[in-house]
């Protein structure tokens, strides 16, 4: 006998994996899984209180703070075709992003160094 032809053949035993012989296999599912598994476990909710809420102003107020300071570098946007209503609020935000620092208070290795082409 010649090799692909003639009756399929399965090459393990499917007897093996729970399937008799000339049983139907099951249908085919064609659904995508859910897109979270479900969760039998609901989470604790959150503390509600006065604390809390001092707690949460107290870190927005930081978070605030650290990015008006100088030393906060934003990323420079690309300029848009429409200018929007609220950009020209922020603009005041954007003269810290021009610093130059003193670089006698910092260490010589954090400053750029200029590349030259070697000869």
């Amino acid at each position: 006998s010649g090799r692909g032809r003639g009756r399929a053949a399965f090459t393990f035993n499917i007897e093996a994996i729970g399937f008799s012989k000339g049983a139907a296999l099951p249908d085919v599912v064609c659904k995508p899984p859910p897109p979270f598994p479900s969760t039998d476990n609901k989470p604790v909710p959150l503390k509600t209180g006065e604390d809390e809420d001092y707690m949460l102003a107290l870190k927005q107020d930081l978070r605030g703070t650290m990015k008006r300071m100088p030393y906060f570098l934003a990323v420079e946007e690309d300029r848009e075709v429409i200018e929007r209503y609220s950009k020209k609020y922020h603009d005041s935000e954007k003269e810290h992003a021009a610093w130059t620092p003193d670089w006698r208070r910092l260490p010589r290795e954090m400053k750029p160094k200029k590349k030259t082409k070697k000869g």
